[in-house]
């Protein structure tokens, strides 16, 4: 296995990214029943109204995505203004995540504070389109941003292979 060395500099936009993610993983079902919802109402706005069937089940769609949207706005909004809160209060706005992976494990040191976490106890590793997500708990991860990789296809090709060779691939939440 080859190791991977990079330090990332996790900000507000990183960290408000993790959040949203995060967010949105737990409001999944909410966002479906919204759109549910969506779909009855817009059902029974259109219930008795000599509508055809096909224009009926159009409204329901309609109604359905209307109200998921109008629910993934409120998710998102609520956690960047949550994150943006916290990070003022915090008075820390950023700081450098020096990252190793290697055949020992994960090794991350921020300033003075250092932590090594073998794969295996890794909860759960997840890639979307900005980033990797290490999770250490339900709510808490090590982020490796795509945007400040050299290289980000070949290194997210390599941070994949490495993935897919240490962690059980029940824990694995990868693009490609």
């Amino acid at each position: 296995m080859t190791a991977y060395r990079r330090d990332f500099t996790i900000g507000l936009r990183e960290t408000r990214d993790f959040y949203v993610f995060l967010a949105l993983g737990h409001w999944r079902k909410g966002i479906i029943g919204f759109g549910a919802v969506g779909a009855l109402a817009a059902l029974l706005y259109t219930a008795g109204t000599g509508l055809s069937l096909p224009v009926q089940a159009a409204a329901a769609a309609c109604g359905a995505l209307a109200a998921a949207i109008a629910a993934v706005l409120a998710v998102v909004i609520s956690t960047r203004l949550q994150v943006k809160e916290q990070i003022r209060r915090s008075g820390r706005e950023s700081y450098v995540q020096e990252t190793e992976i290697n055949g020992f494990g994960i090794h991350v040191a921020v300033g003075q504070d250092r932590a090594r976490l073998a794969f295996e106890n890794l909860v759960r590793v997840a890639e979307t389109g900005k980033a990797f997500y290490l999770f250490l708990s339900a709510g808490q991860a090590w982020i490796l941003p795509k945007k400040q990789m050299e290289d980000p296809q070949e290194e997210s090709a390599q941070l994949r292979d490495i993935f897919r060779t240490v962690v059980e691939r029940g824990k694995l939440r990868l693009k490609g």
